[in-house]
């Protein structure tokens, strides 16, 4: 059935008129829908949000930290009540079977060789350098619990980066335990605790040498490439 003239006419207009209106993507260009106030507030709250929950968690995740700090320095000074009933011989007797080196003992101590050669002979020593002796162990016994290291007075030699000549007994001899005991508990990565011991650690061990092994296992040194 054919629709009425009239009606196809005011069709057609309609249509013409919808068409110039909207040119659609064969326009210049393309407007984007505005996005509704309440979106744009929506959006904005969860950007705050977040940044506070952010804040939160850096100053949850230092208070832990501080606290973890203080428990395990409170277990070290545990340890060292308990191991400064013993006597000075024996406290230098284990520690020589932990593989410790005089020199090395002498430095942790603060007192020179000839000092700890007279102890071992049962020399009497000062209550303060007993408990030096004690305090040195009851950290030995504190890493042997808590991270299980193998050989404690090798470690305590090896270099905490192969670049700088920085120990584990520098650390201790100078005086830094509580760094330490942050980097034998591995909250702190080797470059953070050398920045945190020396911050000019990378100008100061800088060298145009380098390391390496040759076929019959012996250490050399040659120039950086």
């Amino acid at each position: 059935m054919t629709r009425p003239r009239s009606v196809q006419r005011r069709s057609n207009d309609w249509f013409r008129e919808v068409v110039e209106d909207d040119p659609g993507t064969a326009g210049d260009s393309v407007a984007l829908a505005p996005v509704p106030a309440a979106t744009r507030t929506a959006a904005t709250l969860l950007t705050e949000d977040a940044d506070d929950l952010r804040r939160r968690v850096k100053t949850l995740s230092v208070d832990i930290g501080e606290n973890h700090q203080r428990i395990y320095e409170q277990e070290w000074q545990v340890l060292t009540q308990g191991r400064s009933t013993q006597s000075v011989v024996d406290l230098l007797n284990e520690l020589a079977e932990l593989g410790f080196a005089w020199r090395d003992v002498a430095r942790l101590v603060g007192v020179s060789v000839p000092a700890i050669q007279k102890w071992r002979k049962g020399e009497r020593a000062s209550s303060d350098n007993r408990r030096k002796i004690a305090s040195l162990l009851a950290a030995c016994d504190f890493i042997a619990s808590h991270y299980y290291v193998d050989d404690i007075g090798s470690w305590f030699e090896m270099r905490i980066i192969e670049s700088a000549p920085v120990t584990p007994v520098d650390l201790w001899a100078s005086g830094h335990q509580m760094l330490f005991f942050e980097y034998v508990t591995r909250h702190l990565s080797p470059e953070d605790t050398l920045q945190n011991f020396d911050p000019e650690w990378r100008e100061r061990y800088r060298t145009s040498f380098t390391t390496f092994r040759d076929e019959d296992g012996h250490l050399g040194l040659r120039m950086q490439e």
